[in-house]
């Protein structure tokens, strides 16, 4: 039983001074996350949110991280793991007000590198 645990320690300590090794964890982080404010900052929580991603369709962005009915979100997110170049449209829940933003998320050897973008409907 000692011995193996000292093999593993072994093995474990072996794999940590190897800075060449990557170990990606298996989380799925999000692409872009949005929030949503007016001029004086208060939360838009019924704001319709789209995007498109690398100049392609008009998508609907995921209420609260998932596909659950709009009209309460805190923030939305653009999917999971999908690097390229976003445009993120808010939109009031009238129709009336409309933000716009463009943003480029990059990834590395594991994962996304999650941009957080604010948009400001206007008056």
């Amino acid at each position: 039983m000692r011995i193996a645990a000292i093999l593993t320690l072994s093995a474990v300590l072996s794999a940590c001074s190897n800075p060449d090794e990557t170990f990606c964890t298996l989380e799925a982080r999000a692409s872009v996350q949005v929030s949503v404010v007016d001029t004086k900052g208060n939360p838009q929580r019924d704001a319709r949110v789209t995007f498109t991603l690398d100049g392609g369709a008009e998508q609907q962005a995921l209420c609260n991280g998932s596909e659950q009915a709009q009209g309460n979100c805190d923030t939305w997110v653009t999917g999971y793991e999908q690097p390229g170049d976003y445009v993120i449209t808010a939109t009031s829940a009238d129709g009336q007000r409309t933000a716009r933003q463009s943003v480029s998320v990059t990834e590395d050897e594991c994962h996304v590198q999650t941009q957080t973008v604010t948009l400001k409907l206007p008056d």
